[in-house]
């Protein structure tokens, strides 16, 4: 049965109600007076100004469809269920799924009408409350559109959404051939551990999440998701992508596939283990670096095909940044963001730290005061530290999983979380050191991170930061200046200041120990393979160690007004 269709309303007047056999179709609710201006009135010079566009609510009860006619709108709140199926919607605010609610937007005609569109693009974000369901964009090679009933498929209806998806237990979330500009996170829910069909006819197998063929400009975080099947395929992903403690009850679930991720994979506790299934899937490539279940090889297909990784590493070598004392930011290999201030602050110096987002969205620079500064994307989370401190700051790290979060860390111990992907695992503030707090790095799975002090000792804080030795207690010929994490072990690296190397369950593949330096070495990066690393020295001098560490370039032999302090790796772009 198809809804009826009514056209916008007009400033301060509701469209009608339409209804068959009893049954509402359509409802749309005004929480004030709307303005909807369709979509080919906007194009014409005969709109002189328009009223501010205002909040409007879809649906009544899940068991009224409403169709959401096309137009511009200021926000929407979805109640019941919410059809994108009478034009093109634009929504320049935010878009709010409450509780029990659910929005459908995989339709590609206008009321079925052939050469007509439907579609949404939502310039805000869109929020999934408790029992809320999202189904966004449809595609003919993947997902059907809900209005298509050829066979094969031939509709295509993309989305777009400016902002990012935040879903907290919701039924389900289905993205397809969506265009996403932040991140998307997705957690709890899921409708029970079984297959039973859900209240949607996209449900009709069993409920489930999926995300394909989507860009993200953002990372995307599915977690604590208890659901029949979950598959996240051929997606092209800014940050990282992290899928944890998902539990699913058909044997085929979490296939976790063919993407292309900027940043790191991150894969623990899935039931089952993510795998190739009868997908068809390829390898996800990815240019940081991969944990857990996606570090590992699966038969592909499942059924008796040969061992395939789950992963394999971007072929395009990483870049890196140099920060200054003074905040100045040089770039080899990967373009350059910014550097010193952030827009509207002034930049307390000195610089004392550097730190990249993953996949190299953007970076932040830490002052020995906490003043934190970002450049870039996906850096809004890590924010400086709101109080005066006892110590100065001298280490910043970003967390694995995207989302912005970053710990900083002082020379006292102290460590200050900002983000809610970089959760407080503890510190050494209220402990009395033998030598100050020099460096911190994060745990490959960004559930823990080390503090390393100049003696060379070791602090673990966090459930995946495992203490595998330490250097504390015995004789250095020079002080202990950084840290760096093997992804690959788990293990890590401790960087003195005259450029000697102590390895700890990672690698050692060489050192600047015996070697007489111009200036002293100020820090060091690890790389995504866990197989090389990077040294900096204070005159901007880069050196590298390791088949992966690829030397672009340095600020050895060039003036600098101030020394070098930091450097960060990410991944270069890719070659067109």
């Amino acid at each position: 049965m198809f809804k009826n269709h009514v056209p916008a309303g007009h400033a301060g007047q509701a469209p009608d109600v339409a209804t068959s056999n009893g049954r509402k179709l359509f409802a749309l609710l005004l929480s004030v007076p709307l303005l909807v201006a369709p979509l080919w009135l906007t194009s014409g010079s005969g709109v002189a100004s328009a009223a501010p566009l205002v909040a409007a609510t879809c649906g009544v009860s899940p068991g009224a469809p409403a169709t959401l006619p096309a137009g511009i709108y200021g926000s929407i709140t979805v109640n019941g269920q919410c059809d994108v199926d009478g034009g093109q919607v634009v929504v320049t605010g935010d878009v709010t799924v409450t509780s029990g609610a659910s929005l459908i937007a995989s339709y590609a005609r206008n009321g079925g009408i052939p050469g007509t569109t439907s579609g949404i693009t939502v310039n805000g974000s869109i929020t999934v409350a408790t029992g809320g369901s999202l189904v966004l964009g449809c595609k003919a090679s993947s997902f059907q559109c809900t209005d298509d009933s050829g066979n094969p498929s031939t509709l295509d209806s993309p989305a777009s959404v400016g902002g990012g998806i935040v879903a907290t237990s919701p039924i389900g979330v289905v993205v397809h051939n969506s265009t996403i500009g932040g991140d998307v996170t997705q957690s709890g829910g899921g409708g029970g551990v079984d297959c039973s069909p859900g209240s949607l006819p996209v449900f009709g197998f069993g409920i489930y999440s999926d995300y394909e063929d989507n860009t993200i400009g953002g990372s995307l975080h599915v977690t604590d998701l208890a659901s029949c099947w979950l598959g996240v395929v051929r997606n092209t992903i800014a940050g990282s992508a992290v899928f944890m403690r998902n539990t699913l009850s058909d044997p085929d679930a979490s296939e976790i596939l063919s993407g292309h991720i900027a940043g790191n994979l991150l894969c623990i506790g899935n039931s089952p283990v993510v795998h190739f299934g009868d997908s068809g899937g390829r390898s996800n490539v990815v240019s940081g670096y991969a944990t857990g279940e996606c570090a590992a090889s699966q038969p592909n297909p499942a059924s008796g095909g040969p061992l395939t990784p789950i992963s394999v590493p971007s072929p395009t070598p990483n870049g890196y940044w140099l920060v200054a004392q003074d905040g100045g930011v040089f770039s080899f290999g990967v373009p350059f963001l910014g550097s010193g201030a952030s827009t509207g602050q002034v930049l307390s110096q000195p610089v004392a730290a550097l730190a990249s987002q993953p996949g190299g969205t953007g970076y932040s620079l830490a002052s020995a005061s906490g003043q934190v500064n970002g450049h870039g994307n996906q850096t809004n989370s890590c924010l400086s530290v709101p109080t005066s401190l006892n110590k100065p700051t001298v280490g910043l790290a970003t967390a694995p999983g995207g989302g912005g979060g970053c710990w900083l860390v002082a020379s006292d111990g102290g460590v200050f979380a900002s983000g809610s992907t970089a959760p407080f695992y503890g510190s050494a503030g209220a402990l009395t050191l033998n030598q100050p707090v020099v460096g911190i790095a994060a745990a490959p799975n960004g559930d823990g991170y080390y503090l390393v002090a100049a003696d060379g000792g070791i602090f673990a804080y966090g459930p995946g930061a495992i203490f595998q030795g330490s250097m504390g207690g015995q004789h250095l010929n020079q002080p202990i200046v950084g840290i760096a994490v093997d992804p690959a072990t788990g293990g890590y690296w401790l960087i003195a200041k005259d450029g000697g190397i102590f390895a700890f369950n990672a690698p050692f593949v060489g050192s600047l120990g015996a070697i007489h330096l111009n200036q002293p070495i100020v820090g060091g990066v690890g790389t995504a393979a866990g197989n090389g690393y990077y040294m900096v020295a204070s005159d901007g001098g880069v050196f590298t160690f390791g088949p992966s560490a690829t030397f672009r370039g340095s600020m050895g032999g060039t003036p600098l007004n101030q020394p070098i302090v930091g450097m960060a790796v990410a991944p270069s772009p890719s070659p067109a």
